[in-house]
């Protein structure tokens, strides 16, 4: 369940994103994105019981794929950044909802986490 969520759910966000993006401008990246993202990774996966710290992996891996392909010049780092990162939020995800139960306390943290990881990235590489 967790890789049909993962794809499925990557190709959600790449559209969302994209929407953002056209919407709000570059400042989508640290706002509307990473709340997006999270919020399409964590609810189905929970809703659907699935694992969310694996579809929150999945999706790390399809996004690498996808900067791999569309930026040669940065595509290894930009890959690796993706599962790291990915894997980071969903494991504090999975963290945060076992020691509160709570899924917006889950969501909440993940989407926070993903801000300052997008802003710390855009601020090293700028």
């Amino acid at each position: 369940m967790a890789y049909v969520l993962a794809v499925l759910m990557s190709a959600l966000s790449f559209l969302l994103n994209r929407a953002a993006l056209k919407y709000a401008g570059a400042r989508a990246i640290v706002t509307w994105g990473p709340a997006l993202e999270e919020t399409a990774k964590t609810v189905p996966a929970f809703w659907l019981g699935a694992d969310v710290l694996l579809t929150h992996a999945l999706f790390g891996v399809v996004e690498a794929v996808f900067d791999w392909r569309t930026s040669p010049a940065n595509g290894v780092a930009a890959a690796a950044l993706s599962v790291a990162g990915h894997g980071l939020f969903g494991a504090l995800t999975v963290a945060v909802l076992h020691f509160t139960g709570s899924l917006v306390l889950a969501l909440g943290a993940a989407v926070a986490a993903h801000i300052a990881w997008n802003a710390a990235l855009i601020r090293l590489t700028a």
